[in-house]
């Protein structure tokens, strides 16, 4: 906002020709610097979610397990973690893209507006309009990829102990895609994925993969009675 007020093009001798636009350019770089969060810091907080994501599937999971056959079922599962940190890579670099998008976004527009001789006070109001886009952004990241995880580790656990089938199931509810709601109760196999993919992959997705369950004997896990 300085550097707008300092190039505004309501002046009455205009922006000097090119200077302007090279320190709009520098205060933008200098707010990306800015509005960056450590990497190491924010692959921490990432890591948070994920581990408690992967732990409500997993007590979810085994609930089911449970409940169907009256013994508890364990197998281990060494694809775990390298899945979580693929899963964390592609959070952080998500997140780190957003200041950047933003602001390349807000120096676009604000670019059009001094050259199209916009008042300060109009500029400001528009950048200020603006405000909210990274929060959605995050926010909308945020519901994406905890779903997209969940599905994963379901995936993941249904497969490692030998369940190759599933029944879609969804929310039922008036944000449901008319797709997802067609394939209510549908059964899937893991290795032929719908055309959007398997619950929980497609954006902001909310439905889950319910278990078609084989006999015990054909589990392929460790049975605990």
């Amino acid at each position: 906002m300085p550097t707008l007020a300092g190039i505004r093009a309501d002046a009455e001798d205009g922006p000097a020709a090119g200077a302007w636009h090279t320190a709009l350019h520098e205060a933008v770089i200098a707010a990306v610097a800015a509005a960056t969060v450590d990497a190491a810091r924010l692959r921490r907080v990432i890591g948070i979610f994920g581990e408690q994501v992967r732990a409500f599937n997993g007590q979810q999971f085994h609930a089911v397990l449970r409940a169907a056959y009256g013994v508890d079922i364990f197998r281990a599962e060494p694809g775990l973690d390298a899945l979580c940190r693929v899963w964390e890579a592609e959070n952080l670099r998500l997140i780190q893209s957003i200041a950047p998008h933003y602001l390349e976004l807000l120096e676009g527009r604000v670019v059009a507006a001094v050259q199209q001789g916009r008042t300060l006070r109009t500029v400001t109001r528009e950048i200020r309009d603006t405000y909210g886009l990274p929060r959605k952004r995050a926010e909308l990241i945020a519901q994406d990829q905890i779903g997209k995880l969940n599905g994963q580790l379901t995936r993941y656990r249904q497969q490692n102990v030998g369940i190759g089938q599933y029944r879609w199931r969804g929310a039922m509810d008036q944000r449901e895609r008319d797709a997802h709601v067609e394939r209510e109760g549908r059964t899937f196999d893991w290795d032929k994925p719908p055309g959007d993919g398997h619950p929980g992959h497609p954006i902001r997705c909310r439905c889950w993969a319910e278990p078609v369950l084989p006999s015990l004997d054909d589990l392929d896990a460790l049975i605990v009675h």
